[in-house]
């Protein structure tokens, strides 16, 4: 009988992990499909040199390479951090080069691009980011605020979502400001799961309506 994950030691659970790697599953749970023996087997080398270096076995080639690059991707494919922010479709195609020409072991992927028009959307005040406060050539700057006072802290560890979703986040999107009204610690038994009446009250709407007016597909 396997063991289920929380009865799993560390290192069991890191072997999971590890298998998970070797033998990748497609969205619908099947074996991945590589293009060609020369692929997979390019693929599972790069895995193994991150597994050994994880486990802190002896090299037998080199030092793996794990790149976190930013805005790199896009320059290199010659557009601006901005277009990758705003067409999904460039960032996409920047981020694929990127890895098809350096080919490294792994790589953080395409999160440094942020959703440019949800940003906007939901009035985002915690950075300035290109072309919206920034040269869209360059990449984002922090808008230094206190964003959580000193006296907060005991109500943040008493109820972190609480605070994070009623205090934290109207501060930092100017569209959620009406979330003081929303609490997801008000959820009580089967009659009153999801159907919290705070939620319904007419000035939660504007904050509702801004998070479901952007598609990111």
């Amino acid at each position: 009988m396997e063991k289920k994950w929380e009865e799993m030691s560390s290192d069991e659970k890191q072997e999971v992990l590890f298998q998970k790697w070797l033998s990748p599953k497609d969205p619908e749970g099947n074996d991945l499909k590589f293009q060609s023996p020369q692929a997979e087997k390019a693929y599972k080398e790069r895995i193994t040199r991150l597994i050994d270096a994880i486990q802190l076995k002896k090299l037998p080639d080199r030092v793996p390479v794990f790149t976190i690059y930013g805005f790199y991707p896009a320059l290199y494919a010659g557009f601006t951090p901005q277009e990758v922010m705003y067409d999904y479709d460039k960032c996409l195609m920047a981020h694929n080069k990127y890895v098809l020409d350096f080919a490294p072991d792994g790589h953080i992927g395409a999160v440094v691009p942020g959703p440019g028009k949800l940003f906007e959307i939901l009035d985002y005040k915690l950075y300035k980011w290109p072309g919206h406060g920034v040269s869209p050539e360059y990449g984002y700057q922090c808008n230094e605020g206190e964003y959580m006072k000193a006296d907060e802290y005991d109500a943040f560890i008493d109820d972190p979502s609480n605070f994070y979703s009623n205090v934290y986040l109207p501060r930092i999107f100017g569209a959620l400001e009406h979330f003081h009204a929303f609490s997801i610690s008000d959820v009580l038994e089967m009659y009153g799961a999801g159907f919290n009446l705070r939620w319904q009250r007419p000035d939660f709407l504007p904050s509702g309506t801004a998070l479901a007016s952007h598609r990111l597909t």
